[in-house]
């Protein structure tokens, strides 16, 4: 504690005397990596936007500034129009907005003074926006300033020294305040075996599933700890790393440890007598089963984990019983204030495999309420699912209500702004991974010149105990389709510890290829909300010892012999460096040869893959395991380079949409899909939906039948007819 006191004086007299740390480090962030997508759009006499920040916990600001790029109306008035930009509460400076530069792009760079900063803040830009010196309009069209979300928030900061207290954990790793993506250095002191790889495998999923949307990096490194940045490490007896002195364990033991390179960070070791070792102290750390306090604890015993049932994913909708939104989110998330509302997001990741079959979508019950409106008027709770428009919900006014209805919600002590509405998520708008989307829209009614006056307390919320129900629809899909994967991780989490599912490496897998499985499994953690202690990790000789298992491949296995033995099960066949499609049948493969127009541009065909060259690529494959009917199988092949592309469309919120079918290609920032045909199917149907379902298939496919056979005997038959009249014609001639 003495220690760190005595490094915030002297950073602080640094900066008193102009100097900067020998330690500091320049931080630079987007207002989009801080989370806005679109530029902020600041409108009326009195529209403010807040951007938020953070600082982490092991750091000490010792300058900032923002750097603005925005636009405004040329239509507003230069001497009294103007913004502020103000940083918790306070105001820091105000900008002119002069006529000569309304509608173009201007720049302008605030310092931000220290004294104000803590460890969450809170940039607020607000627009005083004036187009008349006579009676405004107070939500005039003319009244907007627009700030680029590519505006840029720079911080010069000195590390700060944490104590070696468990207790922090998982900072200095993960740190909620850090808005930057993370980056967790894993370190092996030889070369790891299998077991070691599934508890190092074990911590990345749980940090990945604490980063989430700020995205996630593992690089490996052997025999050596990377001097700039905290370090997990994994020992067993007799292993070492340079510099790092720790006791020799005699059981599972954490320990935190100052790096020996840089006093500034931290090395988190993961020891015990074996393997078995190694995974109950990680176990004990990702399931919060042990208080961690001081520098080293001991586990004591087995770590029980609870047994999982499939689709129990934390951060999925539960296929059990109703969803509570407010199980989803913060009540505070569900509350917006003023004439321009933010909009209200709920994710909701659900189960890839409903079955929506003549269902008129998923249940929503939406309790809401608002700021009463004194007069009818066209305001409405909008409804969208994943960006897809479902249902604007009007909201009502007294005038709007029959007297008995008044006097039922006077007894019932429910006032006219409250109101309740069922929606139906349909199956068009449905997304794995997706997001439900609230905007109030409020409307303005126009009384007149100099009559309109803005209500300055406009509040709407939806309620918390809001639900979504999946609970009444049955698992079934048919195989396989690569966007389920991309989006929910399905169906390996299925079972959100991965308890079934194998992921395979090659037999000599580098660094990278380690890294490169380290960021599938975070991405799989993010995906459940649960750490992935339950999955094996084999190498391609081991299959034989592996039943009832999801495969999951990661690497370059071209020295390897499993892809020649799955040969007739994949959608590609392999000649030396070069993958191709497979020619098949049907009508898909007809679409995809002469119809390249139908669809979306990632959806043409790739024939050939190659994973040589200047630029390598990567690809991702799904079809019906060879070793166990009715499982799956995705591999992310191709050099490290190559998987590593294909891992960044998987964590890019644009390409992922890009990612269907059974073969994905990724070059480049090309990334292109190829629709196969459905081979297989997972899941179970009841038996009577089973039957009216296949059923219904085959009605289809009698009736296309008896179509095409009156067409064929209307042809036959104008044939004939023709035929008959023009000897009819012959003869009278």
């Amino acid at each position: 504690m003495l220690k760190q006191l005595l490094t915030i004086v002297l950073i602080g007299l640094a900066s008193l005397l102009g100097t900067t740390s020998a330690n500091a480090a320049e931080y630079e962030a987007t207002f989009k990596q801080l989370g806005f997508q679109e530029p902020l759009n600041i409108r009326g006499i009195n529209g403010q936007i807040s951007v938020p920040f953070s600082v982490r916990a092991d750091e000490v600001v010792l300058s900032a500034s923002v750097n603005l790029l925005f636009n405004y109306s040329p239509s507003m008035l230069d001497d009294l129009s103007h913004f502020n930009i103000i940083v918790n509460g306070e105001a820091i400076e105000s900008v002119p907005l002069k006529k000569e530069n309304a509608g173009k792009i201007s720049q302008r760079t605030v310092n931000i003074p220290v004294r104000l900063l803590a460890q969450f803040n809170r940039l607020t830009l607000e627009l005083i926006g004036h187009y008349t010196l006579g009676c405004e309009d107070p939500v005039h069209s003319t009244l907007w300033l627009n700030v680029s979300n590519f505006s840029k928030l720079t911080m010069t900061t000195a590390a700060l020294p944490l104590g070696n207290d468990l207790g922090l954990l998982p900072a200095p790793f993960f740190d909620p305040r850090d808005r930057l993506p993370m980056v967790a250095p894993i370190a092996f002191a030889g070369t790891p075996n299998n077991p070691t790889l599934e508890a190092a495998g074990v911590v990345a999923s749980w940090l990945g599933g604490l980063a989430s949307y700020r995205g996630y990096s593992f690089p490996v490194s052997v025999g050596s700890l990377p001097a700039d940045s905290n370090v997990i490490v994994f020992l067993l007896p007799g292993q070492t790393l340079p510099g790092l002195t720790v006791p020799q364990s005699n059981g599972p033991r954490l320990s935190m440890v100052v790096h020996p390179g840089n006093d500034t960070k931290k090395v988190l070791v993961i020891s015990g007598r074996d393997e078995n070792d190694l995974k109950t102290a990680v176990k004990a750390l990702v399931l919060g089963t042990q208080s961690m306090n001081g520098s080293t604890v001991m586990v004591d015993g087995e770590v029980a984990a609870p047994p999982r049932v499939p689709y129990d994913a934390p951060r999925w909708i539960s296929s059990s019983r109703k969803t509570r939104l407010g199980d989803l989110v913060d009540q505070t998330a569900l509350q917006v204030a003023g004439q321009y509302p933010d909009l209200i997001r709920v994710p909701m990741t659900m189960p890839p495999d409903l079955f929506f079959w003549r269902s008129e979508g998923i249940p929503l019950e939406l309790k809401h309420r608002y700021t009463l409106r004194t007069e009818n008027d066209k305001s409405t709770l909008n409804v969208s699912f994943s960006d897809k428009f479902i249902q604007a919900i009007p909201l009502r006014s007294e005038q709007d209500m029959w007297p008995f209805e008044k006097w039922i919600r006077g007894v019932l002590k429910k006032p006219a702004s409250v109101n309740e509405e069922s929606v139906s998520i349909p199956r068009e708008a449905f997304s794995p991974n997706g997001q439900l989307q609230l905007y109030f829209h409020f409307d303005v009614i126009k009384s007149g010149e100099c009559k309109d006056a803005p209500i300055n307390n406009i509040q709407a919320a939806v309620d918390k105990e809001s639900t979504i129900d999946i609970s009444g629809f049955p698992k079934f899909m048919h195989m396989p389709d690569l966007s389920t994967f991309a989006n929910a991780g399905f169906p390996f989490t299925r079972m959100a510890d991965l308890s079934e599912t194998a992921v395979v490496i090659p037999a000599q897998a580098s660094t990278a290829t380690l890294s490169n499985v380290f960021t599938l499994l975070g991405r799989v953690g993010d995906l459940t909300g649960l750490p992935a202690y339950g999955f094996t990790l084999i190498r391609p000789n081991d299959l034989a010892g592996v039943d009832d298992k999801d495969l999951l491949l990661v690497g370059n296995f071209q020295g390897d012999e499993l892809f020649k033995k799955w040969a007739d099960s994949m959608p590609l066949e392999q000649n030396n460096q070069l993958w191709q499609l497979k020619t098949g049948g049907g009508f898909t493969s007809f679409v995809q040869q002469w119809a390249p127009w139908v669809g979306q541009k990632a959806q043409l065909p790739v024939t050939s893959l190659s994973l040589q060259g200047f630029d390598p690529s990567g690809f991702m494959v799904g079809f019906e395991s060879p070793e166990d009917s009715g499982r799956s199988v995705v591999a992310i092949v191709g050099s490290e380079t190559g998987v590593s592309k294909v891992l960044e469309a998987i964590l890019s919120p644009d390409d992922v949409q890009l990612i269907r079918g059974s073969v994905v290609f990724v070059k480049g920032s090309t990334v292109a899909s190829v629709l196969d045909e459905k081979t297989y199917s997972v899941g179970s149907l009841p038996i009577w939906v089973w039957v009216q379902y296949y059923l219904a298939e085959l009605v289809l496919l009698n009736v296309l039948f008896l179509l095409g056979a009156a067409l064929l005997f209307a042809f036959v038959l104008n044939r004939i007819l023709k035929d008959m009249a023009k000897k009819r014609l012959e003869k009278r001639e």
